[in-house]
């Protein structure tokens, strides 16, 4: 191997490092997503059985990976506890951009 090669692939792995540190950054803070399109509107959903008196249909939403908006299909889910509320999913307009507000349990 010639150093020209050794030196490109360190910077690429320098590269991918940095960016791996990033997402894992960001998934510890739990940080939205922000980007510049505005996203599509809500599908249609076929909300299935409900599994048991204590679930709650969650709606789905549409998320941001790789570059597109990708849809995030609802669910049943039991609550956090008997008197909880499902704060669902939105996206934010912030000046040029839009953020996406994640889903929670109140």
């Amino acid at each position: 191997m010639n150093s020209e090669r050794l030196a490109s692939q360190g910077g690429a792995k320098a590269g991918l490092r940095a960016a791996c540190f990033c997402l894992a950054v960001a998934a510890l803070a739990g940080c939205s997503r922000t980007v510049v399109e505005a996203p599509p509107p809500a599908q249609a959903e076929v909300v299935a059985a409900c599994p048991g008196p204590d679930y709650v249909w969650i709606g789905g939403y549409w998320d941001w990976s790789w570059g597109h908006y990708v849809w995030i299909g609802g669910r049943w889910e039991r609550p956090a506890h008997p008197r909880a509320e499902w704060i669902r999913p939105r996206w934010e307009r912030r000046g040029e951009r839009y953020v996406l507000v994640k889903g929670y349990w109140r």
